[in-house]
């Protein structure tokens, strides 16, 4: 009886542990802010239109400049941003995968045991 016990109270708290990690993996989409992907290029954009103001360049070429930058590095940052939460969605998924055997196996010998 103890033993089943035992079995049970693992069952319940791998079954915590999956809930912890559905929720992180739900969270991870949310997790990337709209002001950490638009300020970061709009700072990078801001210093390559000064420096192309102090390079004599036009009004236009330098608007230009500011306006092809912040594409690129919003470009390049989302990507990042996207591959970084694709790793650790990948991670969590394993974990999940981990703990859902181990709750399969458990479940298995406690009807063994039955």
């Amino acid at each position: 009886m103890d033993k089943k016990k035992k079995i049970l109270e693992d069952i319940s708290e791998d079954r915590k542990k999956l809930f912890r990690i559905n929720e992180e993996i739900e969270g991870l989409n949310k997790e990337v802010s709209f002001w950490k992907i638009f300020l970061f290029p709009l700072l990078i954009s801001l210093i390559v239109f000064l420096l192309a103001g102090q390079m004599g360049l036009s009004d236009g070429q330098k608007i230009g400049i500011f306006i092809i930058t912040f594409a690129l590095a919003l470009i390049l940052l989302t990507r990042r941003s996207k591959k970084i939460i694709s790793q650790e969605k990948e991670i969590l998924i394993e974990k999940r995968k981990n703990i859902q055997h181990e709750i399969f196996e458990k479940t298995k010998r406690l009807r063994e045991d039955e």
